[in-house]
Parts: C-alpha cells; sequence; structure tokens
C-alpha cells in the first residue's frame, strides 16, 4: 500500500522505497510493462503465483492468450535494488510507460506499480469516479 513519488536518475535508476524492499522475501524483483501505460513490479514469489495462473489461463481464444503472455513476458525483466535501494528501469519499459523523470510509486496489494507522475495524475481523476461507484458495492 501507499504512494511515493521519486525520480528517475540519469541512468535510469529509481529509488525504491524501503516499504517495499522490506516486504519482499528476496531482494528479486520482475519487472515488466502493466496495464494504462503503468509499470509492475511484482516479489519474486507474487511473479511465481502469477506465472502459474498465466499456465492455466481460461481464455477459449488462444491466439489472444498467447499475444497477452508475449506481451507481458516479452517486456518482463530481473530488477534487483542495489546497495541504495534503486532499480534499474529498461529503456523499452520507459518508453512504454512514458516516463521522462518524474514517477509515482504505488503500492497495489500483492505488486507494485510505476507511472509517469503526468500519466498518474490524469488517470486518478478519471478513476475517482469509479471508486465512487464501487464503494457502496463494499460497505464503504
Amino acid at each position: 500500500m501507499g504512494q511515493f513519488e521519486h525520480g528517475l536518475d540519469d541512468k535510469n535508476r529509481l529509488f525504491l522505497p524501503s516499504r517495499f524492499r522490506e516486504k519482499s522475501r528476496g531482494a528479486d524483483f520482475i519487472l515488466t510493462q502493466g496495464l494504462e501505460c503503468c509499470l509492475f513490479l511484482f516479489p519474486q514469489d507474487a511473479w511465481d503465483s502469477l506465472a502459474g495462473k498465466l499456465a492455466d489461463l481460461p481464455i477459449d481464444n488462444k491466439i489472444e492468450e498467447r499475444a497477452f503472455k508475449r506481451v507481458l513476458l516479452s517486456a518482463a525483466c530481473e530488477a534487483e535494488p542495489d546497495g541504495q535501494g534503486r532499480i534499474l528501469i529498461p529503456q523499452n519499459l520507459k518508453d512504454y510507460a512514458q516516463i521522462q523523470h518524474d514517477v509515482v510509486v504505488l503500492g497495489v496489494l500483492k505488486h507494485v506499480e510505476i507511472w509517469a507522475k503526468e500519466k498518474w495524475t490524469n488517470y486518478h481523476k478519471k478513476a475517482r469516479a469509479s471508486f465512487e461507484k464501487m464503494a457502496p458495492h463494499l460497505d464503504l
């Protein structure tokens, strides 16, 4: 959980908040493109769980299934925090997420999302409407 704002350094490294590093069972993460132009960062155990689900996707259209797996997995890479808690954002993922410098790092249950700050601001404004619609179904 949580939201943090950081900037990439000149080598495309992002400081990963200690809250997220400490919750990981190991030092390694898997970074890949996510949905709505953000990046997904999975602790290894959450990635392993996702990989199990990918193996048994209940999708009748095998062309769509293969396309989804190819997009998600072809962009995936290991991301190991360095001694200062920074992970490298490869250029292809930086381009996908339209990250220039400023980012927002979000905790989302079992993974972390990394957003270009401007993209997150715009998305968040629109998502508030969905939040308000869903709240009554959760007895909030």
